[in-house]
C-alpha cells in the first residue's frame, strides 16, 4: 500500500497514508484551489499516472522542476522510489534515505506495482486496472454515463475486456478466444492457397458434380477390374467409344470446312471478275443513241472502277482470313484421323488397356481431390463456428455474471447508504457495448454518484487495490448519502482516497470518522505547496495545515 508522498515544495513536507480511508480534507468555506484535487492526482502520479504534468502544468511552471519522493509498503517491507516532473517516463529506486540507487523506466514500475498488489490477470497493465478508479478532476474517466471508459474515445469493447480482467475471469475467454483466432487462421490458409492455385478451388457445385464423376469413374474402374480376363473383348468396347467420340469431333470440323471453302470459293470468283471499260466500248451504243453524251458515261465507270478496287482490297483480306482458318481445319482433322488410327490400331494391343486405365485413375485422383479439398475447407469452416460459438457462450455467461455482482454490489450500497426506495444504476454488457443507466435524477451530482456506487462495487468485489474520488464527484449527493458513503468507505480495507470539504455538513459521526481518516487539511491559508499563486489570495501558512 502508499505509505507516504514527500516533496520539498509541500508545505508540510510529507504526506503520510495508512490503510483504508485516507481523506483529504478541505476548510468548511469550501474553498478552491487549494491543493485537495491537486495531492489526488499525485496520488495518481506515484501510481504510475501521467495526467499531473499534462492537467496541472501550472505547477512546473510556478515551482519549476521539482521531484516527488515516495514509499509503498508490502509484506512489511517499505520500497522506496523518486519520480521527477522533468523526466517523468524515469523513475529511481532509493534506499531508506531516498538516496537515488538506480533508475527503472516507467512501465518497469507499474509491472513491479502489479505483481506487488497481486495483479496476476495475464495481459492487464496495472494503470489499466487501477487508473479507471482513480476518478480526479482533469482527468478524462469522469464521464458519467461511461464509468468503464478511461478516456472518452475508447472502444466499448476495449472497456468491457478491462473489467472482465479486473474481475480475474479473461483466461477462459482469452482461451476460447485463441482456438478461434487458430480456427480462423488455418481457414485463412487454406484459402490462400486455393487462390494460388496450390490447392483445388472447389464450390458447392463444383463438390457435388467431382461426387457424381467419382462413382461414375470408380464403376468404369470396376468393370476393367471384373473383365479384366477377357480385356480384348473390353477393349474393343472401350476403343469403339473413344472412336465414336473423335468420328463426331471429325464430323463438325468438315461441317464447317464446307461452310468455309464454300466462302472461299466465292471471294476467288469475286476477284476473278473483269470490268475494265473505256471510250470505245460505247461506239455500239452511240449508233442507236447518237445524243448519249459518252464522257459522262466513262466518268460514272471510272467511279465504279474505284469502288471495285477498295472491295477487292478488303476481298483479298477476306481470302487469307479463310485460307488460314481452312488450314486450321484440315489439321485438326488430320489430328483426329491420327487418333483414329491409333486407336483401331491398338485393339490387338493390350498396352492401351492400361493407358486407359491410367487415364481413369489421374480422373478419378482429381475428381478426389476436389472432393477431399472442400471437405476440408467445410470441416474448417465448422471448426470456426464452433469455436466462435463457445467464446460467445462462455463469454455471455462471463458478462452475465460480472454485470450481477455490479449491479448487486451497487443496490446494495445504495440500499446501505440512502435506502431500499431510491432506484440504483444499473449496467448492461454486451459482447463489444454496454449501458450504463443512473434512475430517477439525471442532474450532473447525481450521475457522478453513479461513477462512485460503480467504482466501490468493484472494489469491493474484486482485487482492485486503491480507488480515489475527488470532492466533485460528492457533490449535490444529500448530506445523509456521503454521510452513509463515508462509513462505507472506512469499512473496506483496501485503501481508498476521498477529497472532501466542509465536513460538517455531514454529521458528527461522518465528521468524526473523516477527521480521524483524514492525512492532511487543506485551508485557505494552508494550501499544499510553499508557493500560493491563485489570485488575491493570502500567503500559505505551514502553521496552518495539520
Amino acid at each position: 500500500m502508499l505509505r507516504e508522498i514527500r516533496c520539498e515544495k509541500f508545505c508540510n513536507r510529507v504526506v503520510r497514508f495508512h490503510p483504508g480511508l485516507n481523506v483529504v480534507l478541505g476548510d468548511e468555506n469550501a474553498t478552491n484551489s487549494i491543493g485537495k484535487s491537486t495531492l489526488l492526482m499525485l496520488v495518481d502520479f506515484v501510481f504510475g499516472g501521467s495526467t499531473l504534468l499534462d492537467w496541472n502544468k501550472d505547477i512546473v511552471a510556478e515551482l519549476g522542476h521539482h521531484h516527488y519522493d515516495f514509499a509503498f509498503e508490502f509484506s512489511g517491507e517499505l520500497h522506496r522510489f523518486r519520480r521527477e516532473t522533468i523526466t517523468p517516463e524515469t523513475l529511481y529506486v532509493c534506499d531508506a534515505d531516498y538516496k537515488v540507487q538506480s533508475a527503472i523506466q516507467l512501465d518497469e514500475f507499474n509491472a513491479f506495482l502489479k505483481s506487488a498488489y497481486g495483479l496476476a490477470e495475464p495481459g492487464q497493465s496495472f494503470r489499466a486496472a487501477v487508473g479507471l478508479h482513480l476518478r480526479v478532476w482533469g482527468k478524462t474517466n469522469l464521464i458519467p454515463d461511461e464509468p468503464l471508459h478511461v478516456f472518452p474515445k475508447q472502444k466499448d469493447k476495449d472497456c468491457i475486456d478491462n473489467l472482465v480482467k479486473t474481475y480475474g475471469k479473461f483466461e477462459a475467454i482469452r482461451e476460447r478466444d485463441q482456438a478461434a483466432r487458430t480456427a480462423d487462421t488455418e481457414l485463412k490458409v487454406i484459402r490462400a492457397a486455393a487462390s494460388k492455385q496450390l490447392i483445388p478451388k472447389v464450390t458447392k457445385t463444383g463438390y457435388t458434380n467431382a461426387k457424381v464423376q467419382i462413382a461414375g469413374l470408380e464403376r468404369d474402374l470396376e468393370e476393367v477390374r471384373q473383365n479384366l480376363a477377357s480385356y480384348a473383348t473390353s477393349l474393343s468396347a472401350v476403343i469403339n467409344k473413344e472412336v465414336l467420340e473423335l468420328k463426331e469431333r471429325k464430323d463438325d470440323l468438315l461441317q464447317r470446312r464446307m461452310i468455309v471453302a464454300g466462302r472461299l470459293q466465292r471471294v476467288d470468283r469475286n476477284l476473278g471478275g473483269k470490268r475494265a471499260l473505256h471510250g470505245g466500248n460505247f461506239l455500239d451504243l452511240q449508233r442507236f443513241f447518237p445524243e448519249i453524251n459518252t464522257e459522262r458515261l466513262v466518268e460514272v465507270e471510272a467511279f465504279h472502277d474505284g469502288v471495285a478496287r477498295i472491295l477487292k482490297e478488303q476481298l483479298k483480306l477476306s481470302k487469307e482470313q479463310l485460307a488460314e482458318e481452312l488450314s486450321l481445319i484440315d489439321l485438326g482433322i488430320a489430328g483426329i484421323d491420327a487418333e483414329m488410327a491409333a486407336a483401331l490400331g491398338s485393339v490387338e494391343q493390350p498396352e492401351s488397356l492400361v493407358d486407359h486405365v491410367y487415364k481413369v485413375a489421374l480422373s478419378l485422383q482429381a475428381a478426389r481431390n476436389n472432393r477431399d479439398g472442400y471437405e476440408h475447407e467445410q470441416a474448417h469452416i465448422d471448426a470456426l463456428n464452433k469455436a466462435r460459438e463457445a467464446l460467445a457462450k462462455v463469454k455471455q455467461r462471463i458478462l452475465n455474471e460480472i454485470e450481477t455482482s455490479v449491479n448487486e454490489g451497487m443496490r446494495k450500497i445504495v440500499s446501505e447508504a440512502v435506502g431500499e426506495h431510491r432506484k440504483s444504476p444499473r449496467l448492461s454488457l454486451a459482447d463489444t457495448t454496454y449501458n450504463f443507466e443512473v434512475f430517477e435524477d439525471t442532474g450532473t451530482g447525481t450521475a457522478y454518484f453513479g461513477l462512485v456506487l460503480f467504482d466501490m462495487a468493484v472494489f469491493r468485489a474484486t482485487s482492485l487495490p486503491a480507488i480515489a474520488h475527488d470532492s466533485v464527484l460528492f457533490k449535490n449527493i444529500s448530506n445523509d448519502s456521503v454521510a452513509h458513503l463515508v462509513g462505507l468507505y472506512a469499512k473496506i480495507q483496501k485503501q481508498s482516497f476521498i477529497a472532501l470539504d466542509e465536513i460538517q455538513k455531514y454529521g458528527p459521526v461522518a465528521a468524526q470518522t473523516l477527521q480521524e481518516q483524514s492525512v492532511i487539511q487543506l485551508s485557505d491559508r494552508a494550501v499544499l505547496y510553499v508557493k500560493d499563486w491563485r489570485p488575491s489570495r493570502p500567503p500559505a501558512s505551514r502553521s496552518d495545515a495539520v
